[in-house]
């Protein structure tokens, strides 16, 4: 079992509860149904406040996917060429040519963002909706829950 004490030696004393009630339709649109805001049926959370004073946001803590695309074919007629020129040119100033780019590596471990993410998955199991930054730019910052039942796919994100 997952336990936020045994990461931080601290348990959760308080939510940041961005949105609640809010008079409005979704996403502020005059065409959407209304947002469960605007009914009371909702609840923003944004951060976490240890006992120790840490705090824990949405934000700054969702795990961050890093990926590299791929690299182009090369055309292997003017690969050739352009390493020919690399080499004459540096050659000509004394320089070593180019090196190849970086490679990406795989993030290390971030306890912050395992926690963000866990209690992102676990809130799906209570709440009938739940969006969060995976679900659009409107929720980079916060989970949004609520007890609505949605059967469309995308609701728990």
């Amino acid at each position: 079992m997952f336990s936020q004490k045994a990461l931080f030696s601290s348990q959760v004393v308080k939510l940041h509860n961005a949105t609640s009630y809010a008079c409005r339709n979704r996403y502020g649109s005059a065409y959407r149904p209304l947002s469960e805001h605007a009914l009371a049926n909702a609840l923003d959370v944004s951060e976490f406040v240890l006992a120790s004073g840490e705090h824990i946001t949405v934000l700054d803590n969702w795990p961050k996917v890093v990926s590299t695309p791929p690299a182009p074919v090369p055309n292997p007629a003017r690969e050739t060429v352009e390493k020919a020129s690399a080499f004459t040119t540096a050659k000509a100033k004394g320089v070593a040519p180019p090196s190849p780019p970086p490679v990406a590596s795989e993030p290390t471990s971030n306890l912050k963002a395992e926690f963000v993410k866990h209690v992102h998955d676990e809130a799906c199991h209570e709440f009938g909706t739940v969006l969060g930054p995976e679900a659009n730019d409107a929720h980079k910052n916060h989970f949004h829950l609520d007890m609505k039942e949605r059967r469309r796919a995308g609701f728990c994100e």
